[in-house]
């Protein structure tokens, strides 16, 4: 997959083609309500390296198909984390922002930070991860992943579908920089969307925002040069520090630094595609 194509909210991008394979499907209108999209990753290392991969997080619940077990990652509250070693193909979902509610009987903040076997929360078939170990492609894995989902049941709420719109406004609109922003524009108090966004969503209101104001500057880094102070203003940080000061805490890097560096290693590997 290009960087650039998909690979929004994903740390150093252009790392994907030396390191590991990332494959996205969107789910098909069955499923459209309940998933945001189904992925597959695959890597092989050699001995004793280890890559750091990095994520801003999207506000969501994944479910892994991974050779250890299947596994249930809750919302992550600021960027997650994950060494890569060996080899492995791991076939998941990641479900839209508060649809996942309607499939448990817990507020979805109880998952915040969490990676629980999905079986304590969902029926897995037991031969279910096998067959999707033996699939070529993700569209196969996709087919069969549906194929479970659709058997769940659920109990989908008019408010899951209201907290996804949000979610999407929150991420499309660079102007809602603060809760009260984001009530004046659902017509929703700030203590109502605030309690909706625990139960549904599994984070607050004001995390989801910062993880999207941060994509979007990881974004702008990838770009070339860039006015942050502008940015910075744009983006509703107090002052340019506070955008740098932010970014850095999340990623490790300040953002002009990791804009250089993305670029110098693009270069070095040559145009990014899928192996």
């Amino acid at each position: 997959m290009t960087p650039g194509r998909g690979t929004r909210g994903i740390v150093r991008p252009a790392a994907i083609p030396d390191v590991y394979r990332l494959d996205r499907l969107p789910p098909t209108g069955r499923l459209a309500d309940l998933v945001a999209v189904f992925w597959r990753v695959s890597w092989e290392l050699p001995p004793g390296t280890v890559h750091d991969s990095l994520v801003l997080s999207y506000p969501a619940v994944n479910v892994s198909f991974e050779p250890d077990g299947v596994w249930l990652t809750g919302p992550v509250a600021g960027t997650y984390r994950r060494p890569l070693h060996g080899a492995a193909t791991v076939s998941a979902v990641r479900f839209r922002p508060a649809a996942f509610r309607s499939l448990v009987d817990r507020p979805v903040s109880e998952l915040r930070d969490r990676v629980l076997p999905a079986a304590e929360l969902l029926p897995v078939p037991d031969t279910l991860p096998g067959e999707l170990s033996g699939t070529a492609d993700l569209g196969a894995a996709r087919d069969l992943m549906e194929g479970w989902l659709l058997a769940l049941p659920r109990s989908p709420g008019p408010l899951h579908e209201e907290l996804d719109a949000a979610v999407a406004l929150i991420e499309a609109d660079r102007s809602i920089t603060r809760v009260d922003h984001l009530a004046e524009r659902t017509g929703r108090s700030v203590r109502a969307l605030q309690r909706a966004f625990a139960d549904a969503v599994g984070l607050p209101v004001k995390q989801v925002i910062r993880a999207a104001r941060l994509r979007e500057v990881a974004e702008r880094a990838l770009g070339g040069d860039v006015d942050w102070a502008a940015v910075a203003t744009e983006l509703g940080y107090s002052d340019q520090a506070h955008l740098v000061r932010d970014f850095t805490a999340a990623v490790g890097t300040p953002p002009a630094r990791y804009g250089r560096e993305a670029v110098s290693r693009s270069s070095k590997t040559g145009p990014a595609g899928a192996p």
